[in-house]
């Protein structure tokens, strides 16, 4: 996999705008700072979280950025330009932190036409990070030819899938669904939805019985 953004990114004193190249184990950015050329690689391995910057000393000129947080450095301001994954991932995280006494969370995805094969590909990968490391009892996914949605079970499920959206295994795997999307993911209630087929992806606890 090999994706590439414009952005604006900031790693020291001054602001660098150029491009963003995500390979198939690393972060590179590079763009030019003033007459500076500067050029970062991030391995995926030395990234710690990556979360959505909302404090104004975050931002850059202005917008909303990625925070890239290092193992060994400063955290990373990123604002990608013309990437819609960023006001996406933000309204879904901001959505997650709604209360609820509900132990089950879903989130619907509208897919682009002709994606229902590549959806099928992704989720025979498997999740990015596994579901009992997250604490969740359930997880299944449903597709249909125009929308995937990802069900999540168990105790204070929305502060758990919160978390791991940060999780920089989360946002690798989410890029590669991007070209899926054909709308910003939403929360749904589950009691209208009606998924009377079987799932595309199911897992379950292994004391648990799938629901």
């Amino acid at each position: 996999m090999h994706e590439r953004y414009a952005v604006t990114f900031r790693s020291g004193s001054a602001a660098a705008t150029g491009r963003l190249d995500i390979e198939q184990d690393r972060l590179v950015l590079q763009g030019v700072a003033g007459p500076d050329v500067v050029e970062l690689a991030i391995p995926f391995a030395d990234l710690v979280e990556i979360r959505v910057g909302r404090r104004p000393e975050e931002r850059l000129n202005g917008y909303r950025t990625i925070l890239l947080e290092r193992t060994n450095g400063p955290a990373v301001r990123v604002a990608p330009l013309g990437l819609a994954m960023l006001p996406e991932i933000a309204d879904l995280l901001q959505s997650l932190t709604r209360p609820t006494d509900e132990g089950v969370l879903a989130v619907s995805v509208r897919l682009k036409a002709g994606c229902l094969g590549r959806a099928r590909e992704l989720l025979a990968k498997g999740p990015p990070l596994d579901p009992a490391l997250l604490g969740l009892s359930h997880h299944e996914v449903y597709l249909r030819d125009d929308e995937a949605v990802f069900v999540f079970h168990g105790t204070g499920v929305r502060a758990r899938v919160s978390q791991a959206i940060r999780h920089p295994a989360v946002w690798r795997a989410g890029l590669a669904w991007q070209r899926c999307f054909a709308a910003a993911p939403q929360i749904v209630d589950v009691a209208a939805l009606t998924l009377d087929t079987a799932p595309a992806y199911s897992w379950a606890a292994p004391d648990r019985e799938p629901a």
